[in-house]
């Protein structure tokens, strides 16, 4: 299996002119791929193998269980049925572990990407975090343009009808948040088939605090960063994409919150809540 890193190039003129994908070998230091039984599958994009490692599948992002979403059960059930009891190949990049442990690989059966699978039956989205070294990204993002277009799955909700979804919402910075307001951040990621440049949106909390988007531009598919405080633009699509509020205080409450994205003409892209369950919960 051809391992793939894209190179995104950015082509500007007067304004966003285009989009140009390469590819070339992945690093030497990405591991080998690997095999083994998958023994449970959690939701539509996690598993746990026969050897006791969990993955997170590489590629895609799908709906939550918990707080349960529209087609998250769908899309669970069709990862298990492509994947349960089966032998898979993980591919992987040279990030290979995510902040929870996780490993994080392209999963294939008898060379069949369960990323394409899900995408085909809109049960979830591409969810590219460079670097991105594997994985045929046109066919994934065209894949996904089919099922958007015939309204299939997420595509028949309200939540994906936008540009761009907030894929998480981390309200709560650990430790104290006013002495880490970087800590607080969402994670956003470009839904479209085209890219999208951020200049003109705006993100606001529920207390009425509005805050501009820097002009980034998002290759679709791809996920950026949104950080509450100050710090550097990264545009650089080889690296993580975060953009920054610039607060010098905290932005969301943490006991219960909502952000919302607005585009340049003031239409609400996406909303995605933040609420600590209580324990009988």
């Amino acid at each position: 299996m051809a391992h793939l890193r894209l190179l995104t190039l950015i082509v500007l003129g007067c304004g966003l002119s285009g989009l140009a994908l390469a590819t070339s070998a992945p690093p030497s230091s990405a591991p080998a791929p690997t095999k083994a039984v998958v023994a449970s599958v959690y939701d539509g994009d996690t598993m746990t193998l026969d050897t006791g490692d969990k993955v997170r599948v590489s590629g895609v992002n799908t709906p939550e269980l918990k707080p349960l979403e529209a087609y998250g059960p769908q899309a669970r059930d069709a990862t298990a049925e492509f994947v349960l009891g089966k032998e898979i190949t993980l591919l992987y990049g040279e990030v290979n572990r995510d902040g929870y442990g996780r490993l994080l690989a392209w999963v294939r059966v008898d060379g069949k990407p369960l990323e394409l699978e899900l995408l085909e039956r809109g049960l979830g989205h591409v969810f590219l975090i460079p670097p991105v070294e594997i994985g045929d990204v046109g066919e994934m993002l065209a894949t996904q343009g089919r099922a958007r277009a015939a309204k299939r799955g997420i595509w028949s909700t309200e939540n994906y009808q936008g540009s761009l979804h907030i894929t998480s919402f981390h309200a709560n910075a650990p430790g104290d948040d006013r002495e880490n307001v970087n800590g607080e951040y969402l994670r956003v990621c470009n839904v479209l088939t085209e890219p999208v440049n951020l200049d003109g949106y705006r993100m606001n909390n529920t207390s009425g605090r509005s805050f501009p988007l820097p002009a980034v531009i998002v290759p679709p598919g791809y996920t950026f960063k949104v950080i509450s405080g100050k710090g550097e633009h990264v545009s650089d699509t080889q690296q993580q994409l975060e953009v920054y509020l610039g607060s010098d205080s905290p932005i969301w409450n943490n006991s219960k919150d909502r952000a919302t994205i607005y585009d340049r003409y003031g239409k609400v892209v996406d909303a995605r809540d933040h609420e600590v369950q209580s324990a009988t919960d």
